[in-house]
This record gives C-alpha cells, sequence and structure tokens, in this order.
C-alpha cells in the first residue's frame, strides 16, 4: 500500500503476520474513507500495536513520525490537551467507562463516544477536536479499538469539554450528551443575569443600567467569567454558558 501501511508495519511487532496485514488493511481503509480525520488506534487497548495515518500532520501540525513517538503513550498525548479541559475530559472518559460497565457486553462494539476538547497544535495555538471512540471489526473478527480525530473549523467557536455517545442500532442512535461544565462553574444570580442582557445584544452602558451598577462594574463582572471559563471573547463566553 503507501507509506502509511509501511510505517506501522515498521513500527509494531504482532506474532501473526496474517492477523497484522488484516488489520492494517482494515485501518488504511478507514483512513481513506475518511481523509479529513486522523485514525489512531487505542494505546491501552493495544500496547503491543500502534497505528497511526499518515494525515495527522494536517490535523495536529505533528508528523506521523513525531507523533508515533511522543504521543503512543495515553498520558502524553492527554499532556497536550488544554490545560482548561483536562479535568473536564478525564470525567468525561470517566463517565462513560462506568456507562460501559452497565451495557451488555454484547453491545459494546455497537457504541460510538465522540469527546469534544482543545488540543495543542505544533504551532502552539489551540484547536478544536472531535474525538470519536470506536471499534472496528476485521473480516478475521478480530476487534480493533480506535478513534477518528477530526479538527472542527475555526469559525466554529469551543463550547466546552462534552461527551456524546451513540449507539448502532439500524443507523446511529444518540443515546445522550454529558458536559461537565453543566453542573460545574455555575452561573452566580448576577452572572446569570448579565448573561441574559447580553444574549439580548444590549451594550455595557445599558446592562448597568439595567442592572444599576456601574459599566465598570459590568466590565470587572465580564472579565471575571472570561477567567472563570477560559475563553476570550463574548461569543465563547455564551457559548460555554449556553
Amino acid at each position: 500500500m503507501d507509506d502509511t501501511i509501511q510505517y506501522a508495519q515498521e513500527s509494531t511487532r504482532p506474532k501473526d503476520n496474517a492477523a497484522e496485514n488484516d488489520v492494517l488493511a482494515a485501518l488504511y481503509s478507514m483512513h481513506k474513507l475518511s481523509p479529513t480525520h486522523a485514525v489512531i488506534t487505542c494505546p491501552i487497548r493495544h500496547k503491543n500495536f500502534f497505528y497511526i495515518s499518515e494525515n495527522s500532520q494536517s490535523i495536529f501540525g505533528y508528523d506521523q513520525q513525531y507523533m508515533a513517538a511522543h504521543f503512543r503513550e495515553l498520558k502524553d498525548y492527554i499532556s497536550r490537551v488544554h490545560e482548561a479541559d483536562t479535568n473536564d475530559l478525564n470525567e468525561c472518559i470517566q463517565f462513560f467507562s462506568s456507562f460501559v460497565q452497565n451495557e451488555p457486553p454484547g453491545d459494546f462494539q455497537k457504541l460510538r463516544a465522540v469527546f469534544h476538547y482543545r488540543f495543542l497544535h505544533a504551532s502552539g495555538r489551540s484547536i478544536y477536536l472531535q474525538d470519536e471512540k470506536a471499534v472496528l471489526l476485521t473480516e478475521k473478527n478480530k476487534i480493533i479499538h480506535y478513534s477518528l480525530i477530526s479538527k472542527k473549523p475555526d469559525e466554529i467557536a469551543f463550547a466546552g469539554v462534552k461527551l456524546e455517545v451513540y449507539k448502532d442500532e439500524n443507523g446511529l442512535k444518540k443515546l445522550f450528551d454529558y458536559k461537565p461544565s453543566a453542573s460545574g462553574n455555575k452561573l452566580s444570580n448576577r452572572e446569570r443575569d448579565l448573561v441574559q442582557l447580553i444574549k439580548q445584544g444590549l451594550t455595557t452602558k445599558e446592562i448597568a443600567s439595567q442592572l444599576s451598577i456601574s459599566h465598570n462594574t459590568v466590565r470587572n463582572i465580564k472579565s471575571k467569567m472570561f477567567a472563570k471559563f477560559n475563553v476570550t471573547n463574548t461569543i465563547e463566553l455564551l457559548n460555554m454558558t449556553s
């Protein structure tokens, strides 16, 4: 095939060559079917096997060889997640793990977990990633756990770490959303009033008048909310507090 398959063969050593070729062919097909998504095998489920598709650089900014050398351990990958998102992402992972434990064993292969979080690009800026965890069953009935990771367009504002869970039953059916920030970082009554007035399109001066406070106080409250939710503009703030 191409350099992707060759590199994967050189960097892994499954004992069964026939099984190896079957797995690589399946992952290669997955990559070609979704060229805008990076395909990465789960480093926890497959400790002796690692695959990452060649298009990783177009998403993360790091080439295939660098990612294989530096992100093969899950903790190393997590270390590049935006520091403000790490705790919420870990909470989402734990929540999904608990959910899976209560599902019938045979149903695990039908589940798809989609995580939304920010990641440190090679350029040093944060990018918004959609990370879909799923299971692939090869022609020889080998189960491969993988991630299908894509970068959201820059014009789409990040709205907080989130987990979406789907189940494949004659088509994907969404089971639920889980957003840790919805239960944490709760708004005070004053913050809630401010957000509602911002949504109405009021200026700082108009908000101050409505709340009977000074415009400087409005700016201070807003500034503290930016820090609280780790956002840089009003649009991001509204997304995080919706």
